[in-house]
């Protein structure tokens, strides 16, 4: 706790050294940094982690002035007082200070939040179509990744698991892993899926309910917009709609197929799919599953050592195996009748 404190007291003061904000008075900790009243007005500083990149920082920067530019409601980036786009605290992380978005909270509940919320997305990707920088950045485990050292980790795991495990759970353990072994070894069948030849522009990379500015305040911009934009990448464009998927449509074990419609609906209403798009989102969708699976595994063999990582971590990577699974399964099992909701809106 005392070096956070501390951490916090030096982004602090090298903020007030480099930026024109005036004297603050309050300062609230936010995902990935702080927001902070002062003078000047009200900002988000951004403590990026150590080891992100320049470019990826200059690329964040660019596309907040290129939205900027094209009268989107987004951050606005604010420069250093010698001009600099962002600034490299002596805590070695950078520091990226944009104004903050004030805007109303959303709903997934409420039709309407959804629909204007996929609605900002669509529009966020059509001012985006102009932005020329197409920076590559990691995303995760690719497809032979996957394929390659699914199934090795989930060996492993059960291995390593084995010794903080009860009969029971032993047992979910090995129904759970046969299904989503099986379903790593299928992946080479989606590098056929034609994603290559799928839109690509620079998505938003982390969609969600906190992405979304509904009513947001600034004159001559729209009512609605997007924030945290610190993960934006060129890519797929139907990767930020997977996003909305899981975000406004999902159910128990599965998706709820009205809402998946009524999202492509929504968005349709700016810009239409295509139908490859249409088809590609459910691999997409089982892709980041198995994702999600192997990023936790690696992580629990990365750590682990003779001390042993703990009982109550072994049952929770478990759980959320069986989870995953269950969610795998729901969408092999219903993905003729997903595509066709995601696809209602592009018929006429």
């Amino acid at each position: 706790m005392k070096a956070r404190q501390q951490a916090l007291e030096a982004v602090l003061a090298d903020v007030g050294a480099h930026y024109d904000v005036g004297q603050w008075w309050d300062v609230q900790p936010v995902a990935n940094g702080f927001r902070v009243a002062a003078e000047a007005g009200q900002f988000l500083v951004a403590v990026s982690p150590v080891g992100r990149s320049d470019a990826s920082l200059r690329f964040e920067a660019m596309l907040l002035g290129h939205l900027e530019d094209r009268a989107y409601l987004a951050p606005r980036l604010v420069r250093t007082t010698t001009g600099r786009p962002w600034h490299q605290s002596v805590t070695g992380a950078s520091v990226l200070v944009s104004e903050w978005v004030e805007g109303g909270a959303v709903d997934a509940s409420l039709a309407h939040h959804r629909r204007r919320s996929v609605r900002a997305l669509a529009e966020y990707h059509a001012a985006v179509r102009s932005f020329p920088p197409r920076l590559r950045v990691e995303g995760g485990p690719t497809l032979f990744t996957l394929e390659q050292d699914g199934p090795a980790a989930l060996e492993a795991f059960a291995g390593l698991s084995g010794w903080y495990l009860d009969a029971d759970g032993r047992q979910r353990l090995r129904s759970a892993s046969s299904y989503l072994w099986r379903q790593y070894i299928r992946v080479p069948e989606l590098l056929t899926a034609g994603g290559a030849t799928l839109p690509r522009l620079v998505i938003h990379g982390g969609f969600g309910r906190t992405a979304v500015v509904l009513d947001g305040a600034r004159p001559g911009f729209p009512a609605d917009g997007l924030v945290g934009f610190d993960r934006s990448r060129y890519d797929l464009r139907a990767l930020d709609l997977a996003g909305a998927l899981k975000t406004f449509a999902r159910a128990p074990g599965g998706f709820d197929l009205d809402r998946c419609a009524d999202v492509m609906a929504a968005y349709d209403e700016v810009d239409r799919l295509s139908p490859g798009e249409v088809a590609a989102l459910p691999i997409i969708l089982r892709v980041e599953r198995l994702v999600r699976v192997f990023r936790l595994i690696s992580g629990f063999l990365l750590r682990f050592d003779e001390s042993g990582p703990g009982e109550s971590v072994v049952h929770e990577i478990v759980e959320a195996g069986q989870a995953e699974a269950v969610r795998l399964r729901w969408l092999e099992e219903h993905e003729l009748a997903l595509i066709q909701a995601l696809g209602s809106s592009l018929v006429g």
